[in-house]
């Protein structure tokens, strides 16, 4: 394992703080029920005609296509009466989806427009990308799909992350989510990378809550970012712990939770549900745990047979899937459990109208600077540094090489 100093910026450094759950802290996060998210519901759909009739200058086109688009996302998420999550003053109803009000909200609505009926102005049909910034990590998780890069020379300049950040923004890209390795531990450029960019996208880091210290996450803050995702892999720490190969790891986890929320950014947990997790009492207590966290969101992760679990058997059946799928059916539409986080699971709609990774809704971009369908399709189709060079159409040239799994 790496010296920990050797993976730390010396201008933000990393500081060992006592942690309690029940540690106050002002959090501006309301899952929404009542009237309240109605009123947010009509607020949003009011909003949706309006820029829908902007588009198309008829209020029939406008209709059908809203139609449509509803249609989809009820398919798309299993259900209608989808939860509502407001933080510091914006509606949420997944991480993958910007805030509602906000230029990335539009952007990211319309390139669904231009999808079902085309408008007149440029929409990108990509929703957002993973963008590993870092090779470095003094972790060593058991899931971790980036295992074969760990810890090498950087192949990505802080030159280099601006250029590709604004190539994708400048196509009207919605949200970037910087990934590593662990991106915490590039934490000067990653505040620089953000601190240059423009503020028309939103910014999520995903980390495992190493260096999330308090300062860290008011410079990021600062910078622009909008939220974090942070891996909780277990209910128990001594678990956690042992599954990302380091000790303090899920004291980290709950102080990173704190100091986000102290500066009132969107938090989401993410879980590589395993074989051996997968239980009905397992999911509620993980879930009740979360809750217990103030955090809105928590995100399922199946592994895949890729980085460091390449060759070993760790996919799921159709009895883990059922389980799942029952678990996030009940969470987010039944009524008892209101006040439970949103769950975001993708092989649940994977499995239902197909993968939007792929170059379709979104693309993964790994510590080497190649472009790949997503985190768990490795399929490198070129490196991000010569198409910039070459003025390579990204989206089109991954989407025409498809999908490995679905």
């Amino acid at each position: 394992m790496l010296n920990d100093q050797l993976l730390i910026e010396e201008e933000y450094p990393v500081k060992a703080i006592a942690f309690s759950i029940e540690q106050a802290v002002d959090y501006k996060m309301e899952i929404l029920n009542g009237f309240k998210k109605k009123r947010a519901r009509l607020i949003i759909r009011l909003h949706l005609f309006i820029l829908a009739l902007k588009n198309y200058r008829s209020v029939n086109k406008a209709y059908k296509v809203l139609q449509q688009l509803y249609t989809f996302k009820n398919t798309l998420l299993g259900g209608s009466d989808t939860k509502i999550v407001q933080v510091n003053g914006k509606y949420y109803h997944d991480i993958y989806a910007p805030g509602f009000p906000s230029k990335a909200f539009n952007d990211y609505v319309e390139a669904e427009f231009h999808r079902i009926l085309p408008i007149a102005k440029k929409a990108n049909p990509l929703t957002f990308i993973f963008f590993a910034i870092t090779k470095k990590c003094p972790l060593q998780c058991e899931h971790c799909f980036e295992w074969d890069n760990l810890n090498k020379k950087e192949s990505l300049t802080l030159s280099d992350l601006q250029a590709v950040t604004k190539k994708f923004q400048d196509d009207g890209l919605a949200q970037i989510h910087f990934s590593g390795g662990e991106p915490m531990v590039r934490i000067k450029d990653l505040v620089e990378l953000i601190n240059t960019a423009d503020k028309k996208s939103e910014f999520y880091v995903l980390t495992s809550g190493y260096n999330f210290t308090l300062a860290n996450a008011k410079a990021l803050k600062n910078a622009g970012v909008t939220g974090v995702v942070i891996s909780l892999d277990h209910f128990d720490a001594e678990k956690h712990n042992a599954f990302r190969g380091f000790k303090d790891c899920y004291n980290d986890v709950l102080q990173a939770i704190k100091n986000a929320q102290q500066q009132n950014l969107v938090v989401a947990v993410s879980i590589c549900v395993t074989k051996s997790f997968i239980t009905w009492h397992n999911l509620l207590k993980y879930a009740e745990l979360v809750k217990s966290l103030k955090v809105p969101f928590i995100q399922l992760l199946e592994p895949k047979a890729v980085g460091h679990y390449k060759g070993k058997d760790v996919f799921l059946n159709e009895t883990h899937f059922s389980i799942l799928e029952k678990f996030y059916q009940t969470l987010n539409f039944d009524p008892a459990y209101k006040d439970y986080p949103v769950i975001i699971y993708h092989g649940y709609h994977q499995r239902r109208v197909g993968c939007l990774s792929g170059g379709d809704r979104n693309l993964y971009i790994d510590s080497d600077g190649y472009v790949n369908a997503c985190p768990f399709c490795h399929t490198k189709n070129f490196n991000i540094k010569e198409a910039l060079a070459n003025g390579t159409n990204v989206q089109a040239s991954v989407k025409a090489s498809g999908c490995q799994s679905y």
